[in-house]
């Protein structure tokens, strides 16, 4: 048996990698193939659906080119933007995400392509020039743009408007406490009945299906009982006899009013909220993202510390969008805005 693979001896320095044998770099392939079927299984389903959208995308214009998809080139790259901004009249952020998509598919197996950094910069430079030209000719904006935030006298309006029923009880549940935990639909969707749990002060939410880092959430009672994300809760799980910890928290309801073992997709989340918003005759039209900025702009309107929302809505420091949401509320305050208090 060949001694290449065994660890070396103490003193003597460990093997480079051009020194392994034919039975160690096996062996490290099939951890490696391990590893990223391990990986992709972690992958929130929603992101995968969207690599496998823009991995089309790529391959029917590669098509039109007749290149192979793995000819991701500066030159290839800039021609797809060209393609989606020109012709196919895509959105800036769904252009920008499918070159993300695009690198990092071909990143991983089959094709194990590592595309040059600067080609895909070359790329989304080309992109950010297309914008910039957009907005000063005054092109309308395209795509959905941000999601209108839902405001606190929104969310009165609409909890108040919900019926006494079954799904009454689980939109207000879901809208007061998606509110409170800032949840991004995928997020509201995947809780289970394990991760909330209750406490003296409130509930204690872990949002553990996240696009960062999963966060646990103090939800405290409500000053109002219409508008208490704990007592709506409460009231929703003891409607719909939720008992099992590994149920999803929010389920589908038949159209007799029985409520079904499976849970809600993202998709059928946000539009959950959208719907309660048209019900109750909102101007805007909110979204499933709503009730996450909503929260971050409420509790800046109130004071409440940058590091205090963070810890909420699970934004890193610095975070851009989180700065974002700073924005909508620090415009019109006197210590941020230069022209308050100037003598105008």
């Amino acid at each position: 048996m060949s001694t290449d693979s065994l660890p070396a001896r103490p003193g003597e320095p460990p093997l480079l990698p051009d020194q392994f044998d034919d039975a160690l770099r096996a062996r490290l392939a099939a951890l490696d193939a391990a590893s990223d079927t391990h990986a992709d299984d972690q992958r929130p389903d929603n992101t995968t659906r969207a690599y496998r959208s823009d991995w089309k995308t790529w391959e029917a214009f590669c098509a039109q080119l007749q290149i192979p998809p793995t000819a991701a080139t500066r030159g290839t790259l800039r021609a797809f933007v060209d393609y989606l901004w020109n012709r196919e009249k895509r959105a800036y952020a769904t252009i920008d995400r499918k070159l993300a998509g695009v690198v990092v598919t071909l990143r991983r197996p089959p094709y194990r392509v590592l595309v040059d950094p600067d080609d895909t910069e070359a790329a989304r430079q080309l992109l950010k020039d297309y914008a910039k030209k957009a907005a000063e000719a005054e092109e309308p904006e395209r795509g959905r743009g941000k999601a209108p935030a839902l405001r606190l006298v929104d969310l009165q309006l609409i909890v108040s408007k919900c019926d006494t029923d079954i799904f009454g009880l689980r939109d207000q549940a879901m809208l007061l406490l998606g509110f409170s935990i800032a949840a991004r639909r995928a997020e509201l969707a995947g809780l289970r009945l394990r991760n909330i749990r209750p406490d003296d002060n409130g509930l204690l939410v872990h949002v553990a299906v996240s696009k960062t880092d999963p966060r646990t959430v103090p939800v405290p009672y409500g000053r109002h009982p219409a508008t208490c994300p704990v007592r709506a809760w409460q009231a929703w799980a003891n409607a719909a006899d939720i008992t099992d910890p590994d149920r999803h928290a929010f389920r589908r309801i038949h159209h007799t009013g029985s409520v079904q073992p499976q849970g809600l997709t993202p998709q059928r989340a946000g539009d959950i909220i959208t719907a309660a918003g048209l019900r109750a005759g909102c101007a805007n039209l909110f979204t499933g993202h709503s009730v996450r900025s909503g929260m971050a702009t409420e509790a800046r309107r109130k004071g409440k510390d940058r590091k205090a929302i963070a810890a909420i809505t699970g934004h890193k420091p610095g975070s851009k969008v989180l700065d974002g949401y700073m924005q909508i509320v620090d415009q019109w305050d006197e210590n941020d805005n230069a022209l308050i208090g100037i003598g105008l």
